[in-house]
């Protein structure tokens, strides 16, 4: 049986770093960020971000992302593949847990969702669902 479930995503303040810039063209960036969750899934995540930033200042990224925590009433950890976009004030991302990355209550964790924020600076928040299921 497939649920929904959500929560309210912070982070703590980060900076992506350039690894690579070419003028005209994007500049490439990495960054750690740390995640905090309140709601239905509830915990911690660590997301390694890669980030193509465009010179009119979109930008799209990648990242991995392992959560440790609940949801609803099962504990563990999974990992999330998020993609997404930024620019104009919003950030907008797609959501995949990993396969076989549930640990705990969590093993056997399937799902996908999406995060939502319109503001998303050092002190934002986003709104994260995530339709799941288990084995």
């Amino acid at each position: 049986m497939e649920t929904q479930s959500s929560s309210t995503m912070t982070w703590d303040p980060w900076q992506p770093v350039p690894y690579e810039q070419t003028e005209g063209a994007p500049v490439l960036l990495h960054g750690q960020v740390a995640n905090h969750y309140q709601g239905h899934i509830e915990g911690e995540g660590v997301q390694q971000v890669l980030i193509a930033l465009s010179p009119d200042g979109v930008s799209v990224f990648t990242a991995l992302e392992r959560v440790t925590g609940r949801i609803g009433d099962r504990s563990g950890s999974f990992v999330l593949q998020v993609t997404g976009t930024t620019g104009g004030g919003t950030a907008k991302a797609t959501l995949e847990v990993l396969e076989g990355s549930g640990t705990g209550e969590l093993a056997g964790l399937r799902g996908t969702g999406t995060y939502f924020c319109d503001n998303p600076g050092p002190n934002g928040h986003a709104t994260v669902t995530l339709d799941h299921s288990f084995e």
